[in-house]
């Protein structure tokens, strides 16, 4: 299956990005908190998490988009049922994190998401589905990262 920037492929990145607007409101009305938190070195600053979420969150909705395309599948389904289910751990830690300032939770939930996406792409590697692999790769590995800095506060504060 190639990939084509199709209509439904843009509503599921606008879908995408309304999603991150309103978890990034979420995010910003907790900062005052968060500014109080001994965090990592490696914190970069403010202004790059939204940029990368947002890069992130058109590759993961266009990934999203081609699972929702192999639905009728027998793996579609199950690939798309974990991507439902990954997407609904990563919205959700925004919650936990800054709303409810469950570092602990937080740094454990990231953790398990950041398997479960890694499910994902080691299972669409081998399905020979290169596309949905490479375009949800780069969040697994910003995954990786957030769950570094996430770690680092749990362990410094």
């Amino acid at each position: 299956m190639q990939f084509k920037l199709t209509i439904k492929t843009l509503w599921w990145i606008l879908v995408f990005l309304a999603i991150s607007y309103f978890i990034g409101k979420i995010t910003l009305q907790n900062m005052e908190w968060y500014q109080t938190l001994t965090k990592s070195p490696l914190t970069p600053p403010r202004i790059v998490f939204p940029i990368v979420w947002n890069l992130l969150y058109i590759m993961l909705a266009s990934a999203g988009s081609l699972l929702w395309a192999r639905n009728d599948q027998k793996s579609g389904k199950k690939h798309l049922i974990f991507f439902a289910a990954y997407m609904f751990m990563n919205w959700s830690w925004s919650l936990v994190f800054f709303a409810k300032h469950m570092v602990t939770i937080g740094f454990i939930w990231i953790i398990i998401s950041n398997f479960l996406l890694l499910f994902i792409i080691i299972s669409l590697w081998l399905k020979k589905q290169k596309i949905e692999f490479m375009l949800l790769t780069p969040t697994l590995l910003w995954g990786i990262f957030a769950a570094y800095l996430n770690g680092y506060i749990f362990l410094a504060n």
